[in-house]
């Protein structure tokens, strides 16, 4: 890479670049025209005057100097012309027709002042002025590449120099004109190269740090985007810790007092049971109810305790499909009691290490769950089946759906949306989960939840039971 190539140029930075350049080109040559056709006017008006004190009869330059304007004027009225009839808008517009106007002007301003300095003005003070300012104009005006910047004034300068052999005599003064005119054209070339070169590295230098910008504005977004999923990761795993801090609060509350209250419960209700016996037969309903809301007491202690998660858990090799297997018939005796439908799907998983007792009983809660959502006549659904690294047991109701409020509080010891209910049930199920080192998902809509349960699979002593 020279001097004026920072970076490495792509077909697409060069093929951008020189749209650029060309409709550059082709702006600024077309305000040019406007101005050398108005300029052309007062030079014409000039001509009218010389003709006036007689420099025409004196001086045939003159004269000639006079049609050089007219072909000035015409030239520049027809490039104007043009050129509000291919207007460009941007870039993406630039076709050949661009291209092609902005070098045949060029060519014809050059070709005209070599013709105007090479032998109109010999005849008249025998000086380079129009050669000198026209290619000088180019050279800062027009951005070219090398290759047809050294071809336009070549040209030029072949045409300045058969018009030079032409007009001037003087083999001195001619030789010094070629000279002169060379050094002109060699100045010009090299400036004209020089700005061009510059032009296209601001311009590749620009697009270079917009693409770069673009290309870094990417890569933020994309970890923007990893560090929200982050963060949004960190704020459901602080609510499930915030959760499961609960539960173990709660479970060693449990484990601290439910034995201590079993014993008078226990005591309470055989004596209950055996003053039964001994009453009239009108006070024995009322025993009766009072043993009933023994044992619920009795059964909300059991829940209770389950919610402890240091609860010591019995982990043998056994797979899920044999423990849900073994609780069917209590299930299908729900759902024939409860006039609802069952559908099992048991697919081939892994074996895991779980604790029959607390597997068991999370899917007796999830079901019942699941039975009570529902109205007569739905359906629960229960499948199995495992991925690459977990095995998942599903649990799917067609009730009404959870509402947004109540799904955030799911698992949250106590609180229910049941009459009758004690807030424990999944309380429990969350505890079960969590002692397994699994996790819950719950999907739901107005047709129906679904209970997705996670369990993962061990890397050792895998495998599969149908």
């Amino acid at each position: 890479m020279g001097f004026f190539q920072l970076q490495p140029v792509t077909e697409n930075y060069e093929n951008t670049i020189e749209r650029i350049l060309t409709i550059d080109n082709f702006n600024r040559i077309r305000k040019l025209s406007i101005v050398l056709f108005l300029i052309n006017v007062i030079l014409l008006f000039i001509d009218y005057l010389n003709n006036l004190r007689g420099l025409w009869m004196t001086n045939d330059g003159y004269k000639y100097l006079f049609f050089s304007h007219i072909v000035l004027g015409m030239a520049t009225l027809f490039f104007v012309l043009i050129s509000r009839r291919i207007i460009v808008h941007s870039p993406d517009d630039i076709t050949l027709a661009h291209k092609f106007y902005g070098s045949l002007f060029a060519l014809f301003s050059l070709s005209l002042a070599a013709v105007t300095s090479g032998w109109i003005d010999q005849k008249i003070h025998g000086q380079l002025t129009v050669y000198v300012i026209v290619c000088i104009i180019i050279a800062v005006i027009c951005d070219y590449k090398p290759k047809v910047t050294a071809l336009l004034y070549g040209l030029s300068l072949a045409t300045f120099m058969i018009s030079l052999t032409i007009s001037q005599m003087d083999p001195i003064l001619r030789q010094a004109h070629y000279v002169n005119a060379s050094i002109l054209v060699i100045v010009s070339y090299f400036l004209s190269a020089v700005l061009y070169k510059f032009k296209r590295q601001d311009l590749l230098h620009k697009y270079y740090l917009e693409d770069l910008v673009t290309e870094r504005t990417k890569e933020l977004q994309i970890a923007n985007d990893m560090l929200s999923k982050e963060i949004q990761e960190n704020k459901r795993a602080e609510k499930e810790m915030a959760k499961l801090d609960r539960l173990n609060l709660i479970g060693e509350m449990a484990a601290s007092i439910s034995h201590e209250v079993r014993n008078p419960m226990t005591t309470v209700k055989g004596f209950l049971q055996l003053l039964k016996y001994k009453q009239e037969t009108k006070d024995k309903e009322f025993f009766d109810l009072m043993i009933e809301e023994l044992d619920r007491a009795n059964s909300i202690l059991s829940e209770f305790l389950s919610l402890n998660r240091n609860k010591p858990t019995m982990l043998e090799w056994l797979n899920i499909n044999d423990i849900v297997n073994s609780s069917l018939p209590l299930i299908q005796a729900d759902a024939q009691t409860n006039d609802k439908l069952l559908t099992v799907e048991l697919n081939m998983v892994p074996n895991l290490q779980l604790d029959v007792q607390e597997i068991r009983q999370l899917l007796l809660n999830l079901v019942r769950n699941g039975f009570e959502a529902m109205p007569k006549g739905g359906e629960l659904k229960i499948r199995t089946f495992s991925t690459n690294i977990e095995v998942v047991l599903v649990v799917k109701d067609q009730g009404n759906g959870i509402e947004q409020g109540v799904l955030e509080k799911l698992g949250t010891p106590f609180f229910t949306t049941k009459e009758q209910g004690s807030g424990l049930g999944l309380a429990v199920c969350y505890g079960i989960v969590a002692r397994h080192n699994g996790r819950i998902i719950v999907e739901t809509s107005p047709a129906g939840s679904t209970f997705y349960v996670y369990f993962r699979i061990e890397q050792l002593g895998v495998s599969t039971n149908p």
